[in-house]
């Protein structure tokens, strides 16, 4: 009990130390129910939702090559996220967070289209969406990357080759959602372990061993590393098969780039320290060098096994469902919810070699440890060597559009 009430006094100090290092999560007003309906009258005026992101509603000829982007992915994707939006309540929103996007109710009906074959994909989204633009009080340029599911050899016990450890959920890991403590918290957590009478931060990468967690399966450091950055991955055992491990839960800690740590060391060039470069310089540094570098990016990634039923379908996202090439991606769940098209414009690229201007209708379907932001996205490639040398090459500056259910003005979502 004594343990109980320590634990608890913790949580409490916790919830205001976040609130005092994030005054924005103060500031943005949360429903307390999420059974509230969101109203769907049409609004004159364009004014933040959530105290950060302001909506325009506009036009599908104010997207950049509409009438040319490949839609194709984001309306299967779609149909995948439908199978949750579905099954919440009628009058629950899509999440605690991006209310904007309004209630399940208002999305059955483009659920139900979805799988109507008779339409085109261009069709099904004109006839039951409308765009509408995001922007912040910083301005309308967000920041696009992209992430894939790699496929790298593996052992399920460590050998000369694959030492490097892939871990399991420690038992001692506890994930607190600090929303069922303060609702001006949804969807923020805090990750640490009892100890004592106190409840402290988890072990960092450096602390984390074979000796004190159970490791599942090994790769070459470059390669494990590459699957924590991606979050999934799949692995060629030696006798021929591959499986899947799956993100089940981080440390906690915040993620610190290896790029960036190499560059920072003078290793490698801002302009040339790309997913490729990186993996050959793990391939060939010093182990001891190559360890400090790994460290410095104290989050770690813990894993499980799923099944590969369908070696075409990608990897779960955070919604719980596969995600698709080119039609998935990963965002700040504290702005948006899951399973809500963006259209995105990504130009100005930041690397050596940046793929050309693009366009792309993706759906909300995961997260990721860097994604923050209300524009800030990470997309979906694939799987495979290709994917990740393709989606190596996007790190753009991007404007974003969001489609919602004709009937849905995100204008009026709780108002300031």
């Amino acid at each position: 009990m004594k343990k109980l009430f320590s634990l608890l006094l913790v949580l409490g100090s916790a919830t205001l130390a976040s609130c005092a290092t994030s005054p924005a999560t103060i500031n943005i007003p949360v429903a307390s129910t999420a059974n509230v309906a969101v109203p769907a009258a049409a609004s004159t005026t364009a004014r933040p939702a959530r105290g950060e992101i302001i909506f325009a509603a506009v036009g599908f000829d104010a997207l950049p090559d509409w009438a040319t982007t490949d839609v194709h992915a984001a309306r299967l994707s779609f149909i995948n996220s439908c199978t949750r939006i579905m099954a919440l309540a009628d009058n629950a929103f899509l999440a605690p967070r991006g209310q904007y996007a309004g209630t399940k109710r208002q999305w059955a009906a483009a659920c139900d289209a979805a799988r109507d074959t008779s339409a085109s994909d261009s069709q099904f989204w004109t006839d039951n969406f409308a765009p509408w633009s995001i922007r912040t009080s910083a301005g309308d340029v967000g920041r696009l990357t992209s992430y894939y599911e790699p496929i790298v050899p593996a052992s399920l016990t460590p050998d000369a080759i694959n030492n490097e450890p892939l871990f399991s959920l420690p038992p001692d890991l506890i994930t607190l959602d600090l929303g069922l403590f303060d609702p001006n918290l949804a969807a923020k957590k805090i990750v640490g372990r009892v100890s004592g009478n106190g409840f402290v931060p988890y072990l960092s990468r450096a602390e984390i061993t074979v000796q004190n967690t159970r490791p599942i399966a090994f790769a070459k450091i470059g390669d494990a590393l590459t699957i924590q950055v991606q979050g999934s991955g799949r692995l060629a055992l030696p006798d021929g098969r591959q499986v899947r491990v799956a993100h089940v839960a981080t440390n906690g800690h915040p993620f610190r780039s290896p790029s960036q740590e190499l560059i920072r060391r003078g290793i490698l060039p801002a302009n040339g320290a790309g997913m490729a470069a990186l993996m050959h310089w793990f391939e060939t540094a010093p182990p001891e060098l190559a360890r400090e570098v790994i460290n410095a990016n104290p989050r770690t990634v813990f894993f499980d096994f799923t099944e590969i039923a369908d070696p075409n379908e990608g990897p779960k996202g955070t919604q719980g469902v596969p995600l698709v090439a080119s039609g998935s991606m990963a965002i700040d769940p504290s702005f948006h919810a899951f399973g809500v098209p963006i259209f995105i414009s990504a130009f100005n690229g930041r690397v050596a070699v940046a793929s050309a201007p693009f366009t792309r209708l993706a759906i909300t379907q995961d997260t990721g440890g860097a994604i923050k932001g209300a524009i800030r996205g990470d997309l979906f490639w694939g799987t495979g060597v290709q994917a990740g040398i393709d989606g190596g090459n996007v790190n753009h500056d991007t404007n974003w559009w969001v489609l919602l259910p004709k009937g849905i003005d995100p204008t009026l979502a709780n108002p300031l």
